[in-house]
């Protein structure tokens, strides 16, 4: 408990937090595929879809292609493991309470490049 109150972890939790949900944002606004954003602190997601007008859930094996490019690009993120069929569509995100900037800019960037490479 002292390092993460002697560290700050809290605050740069809630600072990097913020910061990543603006990029992840941002790759929204550039991939069609993300058909929606949300979390707290380093706890986020980027829903998948095939379509947002009806937000019909991506194909998951597209999603974990996703996850697995992600993974040989060194970086690891999760996807929803629900028992529901079909409905394991949102890439899940929680690094570290140290991330620093450069840290979610690596993540983000090897998700841009994956979510490119996978959906085009």
């Amino acid at each position: 408990m002292a390092i993460i109150e002697e560290e700050d972890l809290l605050g740069n939790t809630v600072a990097m937090g913020d910061y990543m949900l603006d990029q992840l944002r941002a790759l929204k606004d550039k991939h069609a595929v993300i058909g929606d954003v949300r979390g707290k602190g380093l706890f986020l997601g980027a829903e998948l879809v095939s379509d947002r007008a009806s937000k019909e859930p991506a194909p998951e094996k597209q999603v974990q292609a996703v996850v697995a490019d992600c993974m040989a690009q060194g970086v690891i993120i999760g996807a929803t493991n629900r028992s529901i069929p079909g409905f394991n569509n949102t890439l899940c995100y929680s690094p570290a309470l140290i991330a620093t900037k450069d840290d979610i800019n690596h993540l983000i960037s090897a998700t841009d490049a994956a979510l490119t490479r996978v959906f085009g």
